[in-house]
């Protein structure tokens, strides 16, 4: 069974930020990406807190029928100044006004969660930026919790 109720006028703010991104990839190549930079990061031993993040923009449709997104991740660390050469480093990220859900079910049901905020945002006619903001709270295939953020105008 999966857990998903949509709250309103969330903000969300990381402090100590590193950053890769990623600018118009495939969709089949972000969960790669996402392990190379859950590898980068463990073998550089950079001192990090808080869970995992990743943000997708919005898809778009290449000419040979590829889906291509951007596509950040991003983690907080406490020593985040010393990577400045590897990572895109931020004091702060600020996202005042978003839509947000909790996630608590198997990992290959998650896109229910995607849809549903979809869904929320046009039924509501709210405006959003074309970022999905999605934090890793626990990421088991079996069982996965995350926080899903919508930044909206």
């Amino acid at each position: 069974m999966i857990e998903l109720s949509v709250k309103e006028e969330e903000q969300l703010v990381f402090k100590k930020v590193l950053m890769k991104k990623h600018q118009a990839i495939s969709i089949d190549k972000t969960d790669g990406k996402f392990r190379a930079f859950v590898s980068q990061t463990e073998k550089s031993r950079i001192q990090k807190f808080g869970p995992l993040v990743t943000i997708h923009h919005e898809l778009k449709l290449h000419d040979d029928g590829t889906l291509l997104t951007d596509y950040a991740l991003l983690t907080q660390a406490h020593d985040y100044q010393e990577h400045q050469e590897h990572y895109i480093t931020k004091d702060r990220l600020e996202f005042p006004k978003c839509v947000a859900l909790k996630f608590k079910g198997p990992a290959e049901l998650i896109h229910y969660a995607y849809s549903k905020l979809a869904l929320y945002t046009y039924d509501h006619d709210l405006q959003t930026t074309g970022e999905v903001i999605t934090v890793l709270i626990n990421d088991r295939q079996e069982y996965m919790v995350a926080d899903i953020f919508q930044p909206v105008v």
